[in-house]
């Protein structure tokens, strides 16, 4: 769906630029721009109400950490990479997705699998090393965008405080809040609704 919609963002754009040209060539006639404004009125519509992206984290052009390559997404919060060709485990900081066995897993981990898998992310370190299973506590970015957060804000994932890795806490917890009440991703299902917000 994701790979549709990147081309058919790409087709629009073009479109644009085309339509730019001609009106610029056919400036004495008027141009055609009414009737290109009717065709892409529904496109923009529709894009409008169909995209939602989570807002990027401001720090994001700060950021230092550590390039891995995405080996395997285990499941909506964890991940094997592969950095300077030893293999780790990564735990994602900050927030919590379901168990296997429990509703939504299947879901959360499918989020995680089309924001993650197989590509280059940047890891970053908020307090912590490891955890007491020795994975890496990590934030984790893809481009520009920071996946923790996106979990969050797509409803996959609950805000929970991991002492003394709280650093994006607040942002996650507002954004919980936000979706919650409309249900959005595994909320629905009423697995989040445990009260371990904090650990």
């Amino acid at each position: 769906m994701r790979g549709f919609l990147t081309g058919f963002i790409s087709g629009v754009i073009i479109l644009a630029t085309a339509v730019s040209y001609i009106e610029f060539t056919q400036e004495r006639t008027g141009g055609i721009s009414p009737y290109i404004d009717d065709l892409l009125d529904p496109i923009n519509d529709y894009l409008a109400s169909s995209i939602e992206l989570p807002p990027i984290s401001e720090d994001l052009p700060y950021l230092e950490g550590e390039q891995a390559r995405v080996l395997r997404v285990v499941d909506g919060d964890t991940i094997d990479v592969e950095i300077n060709g030893e293999r780790q485990k990564v735990r994602y900081i900050g927030m919590n997705t379901p168990e296997r066995g429990e509703p939504c897993f299947d879901e959360a981990t499918g989020a995680n699998i089309d924001l993650v898998a197989g590509k280059t992310v940047l890891l970053v370190k908020d307090t912590s090393e490891t955890d007491r299973y020795d994975r890496l506590l990590r934030y984790v970015y893809v481009g520009n965008q920071f996946v923790n957060q996106a979990l969050v804000a797509e409803g996959y994932a609950e805000a929970v405080l991991y002492r003394p890795d709280g650093r994006h806490y607040e942002l996650f917890s507002e954004l919980e809040d936000a979706v919650a009440d409309s249900g959005l991703g595994c909320h629905a299902t009423g697995v989040f609704d445990d009260g371990d917000a904090r650990r």
